[in-house]
């Protein structure tokens, strides 16, 4: 093909790709509240776990003098009296402007679209790479691609349940009796995309690790003489895309040493078939 071919067949690809992409838009609007209340998820959990968090330890303080805080109790009797607590997290975050709530829907219908038709999208992108590779190339890629592809969405789901729920929780109660914490939709869902796509790319590493070694870029014993280098890292890194708190930063970290003990092994046991299959060719 041409110069000129193969830009024809990148805009041809390209064009399929934004077509898919904009009719599962158009589907994902229409159900846009019910997306909303889902990538809202975390934040609720958060929210209640931190309400749950003042209240305690407000009633703790209080009961420490009861006397002293007459005007926290419902009443003067000390049987049947209860502590009136009214300060909590607001279970609505907070939009700077007032096209914020519109365009938040809109990020949260365009990520749901590129999510669904993101297959659609892969397989365009591979139809126009795979015409330039050889028939090896592309079995190696048709056998490591559905692989990578539960790795990232294992990555990504284990962030939206854990990852962002616990990260917002142990951020906000450093400093909640303190501060009033009131969280920004904009501030939110940056918070959110950002976390589950690194940990989406994190869990590409055993894929990563598998692939160098069949290409024997890297032994597979190479591995476990960096085991120790790999812990410092997984350190550094999770310190660098989490928020600085010790507990989630070892929510990232233990995934990925455990993942890189994961690719270690696989390296090893893909290797050995390799090179067991050209002894037997022999």
């Amino acid at each position: 093909m041409t110069l000129g071919e193969h830009i024809d067949e990148l805009r041809t690809r390209l064009m399929r790709s934004v077509i898919a992409v904009a009719v599962v838009f158009m589907v994902a609007w229409a159900f846009h509240e019910r997306l909303a209340d889902w990538a809202m998820w975390p934040y609720d959990r958060a929210q209640t776990w931190l309400n749950i968090e003042l209240v305690e330890s407000f009633n703790a303080y209080v009961e420490e003098d009861p006397d002293s805080w007459p005007e926290y109790f419902t009443s003067a009797d000390p049987e049947t009296r209860e502590v009136r607590f009214e300060r909590k997290v607001p279970a609505l975050m907070k939009g700077d402007a007032s096209s914020m709530g519109f365009f938040f829907l809109m990020r949260v219908c365009f990520w749901f679209s590129l999510f669904f038709a993101g297959p659609i999208v892969l397989w365009q992108m591979w139809q126009f790479v795979a015409a330039g590779l050889y028939k090896s190339e592309k079995s190696l890629a048709y056998s490591y691609f559905p692989f990578s592809l539960l790795l990232f969405l294992g990555g990504a789901l284990f962030g939206y349940f854990l990852m962002v729920p616990y990260a917002l929780f142990f951020l906000a109660r450093m400093t909640i009796e303190q501060i009033q914490y009131w969280e920004s939709i904009d501030n939110y869902w940056s918070f959110l995309i950002s976390l589950t796509l690194a940990l989406g790319a994190v869990f590409q590493l055993p894929v990563v690790m598998l692939a160098l070694a069949r290409l024997e870029l890297v032994e597979p014993k190479t591995y476990s003489k960096f085991r120790p280098h790999c812990i410092v890292a997984a350190l550094v890194l999770a310190a660098l895309l989490t928020p600085p708190d010790p507990f989630t930063q070892l929510m990232m970290a233990v995934p990925i040493i455990l993942l890189y003990e994961i690719g270690n092994q696989f390296a090893r046991i893909g290797v050995k078939r390799a090179r067991a299959r050209e002894v037997t060719k022999v």
